[in-house]
């Protein structure tokens, strides 16, 4: 696809009135330059192009906006509202990059660190980041519903936003030293822990994955604990004997 028709596609689309309402996949373009994209759009798929040059995007995406092959956020001007979800999963540095405030969802998953990354104080719905490899200078929202990352294998320098009562997936980490979870959390995915040592659970929690564990030796629970255990890799005996410890739990332990 070459801008010209890429250009036709969009003018076809400005015609039909559905501009607000359709998704516009124009992946296939390798090159930006002389783009014509109207103000306001739905859906955008760009995930053709490597780079931002020549890109002039939309001022606001109702929807969810698709960049899934940008490797460099040099020239990379995002619109001020991205209603769903803003994909950017290539990106390799966030130096330079400059989020939209009004963010429903972001999937930064290409990054490895957090150098240069300034998230906004607020984001809609869900946070990818599984591809850090580690939580130096990373500041996360105040305001986020789910939080993924993944690709930590440490909580060493982590900082979870103390009121924050999503979910929080940490299926990397392969220790729970030194991991402080928010008092309001709501559930917890860590299925690359083996075992429970020095982990910590919040007592609101409404489920636990932890069905990477093999033993169950360290596994503490928390007063007024009455959520859900996940305990797939847990040998049948020492879930009878977690079940006999925690009486009102037989049910939830799974």
């Amino acid at each position: 696809m070459n801008v010209k028709e890429a250009n036709q596609i969009v003018q076809d689309l400005i015609s039909s009135g559905d501009v607000l309402d359709a998704a516009l996949d124009l992946s296939e373009l390798t090159n930006a330059s002389g783009l014509r994209l109207p103000d306001e759009i739905g859906t955008l798929y760009l995930n053709g192009l490597i780079t931002a040059k020549g890109l002039i995007l939309p001022k606001r995406v109702y929807c969810e906006l698709y960049l899934s092959g940008i490797t460099s956020a040099e020239g990379l001007a995002l619109p001020k509202s991205v209603g769903d979800c803003l994909f950017l999963e290539s990106l390799e540095s966030a130096v330079g990059l400059t989020l939209p405030e009004d963010l429903g969802g972001l999937d930064l998953s290409g990054l490895t660190n957090a150098v240069g990354l300034k998230l906004p104080e607020r984001i809609g719905i869900s946070l990818w980041l599984n591809g850090l490899r580690n939580a130096d200078g990373l500041l996360l929202p105040s305001d986020v519903q789910n939080i993924y990352l993944n690709g930590l294998s440490s909580p060493k320098a982590l900082k979870l936003p103390n009121n924050f009562e999503g979910e929080i997936e940490l299926n990397g980490l392969t220790t729970a030293e030194g991991l402080i979870l928010p008092s309001k959390l709501k559930r917890v995915s860590l299925d690359g822990l083996l075992t429970a040592e020095g982990l910590i659970l919040p007592s609101q929690l409404e489920t636990a994955d932890l069905n990477g564990l093999t033993t169950g030796v360290h596994l503490s629970l928390p007063e007024g604990f009455s959520g859900y255990l996940l305990l797939a890799g847990l040998p049948l005996t020492e879930k009878e004997s977690l079940r006999k410890r925690y009486p009102k739990l037989e049910d939830k332990i799974k």
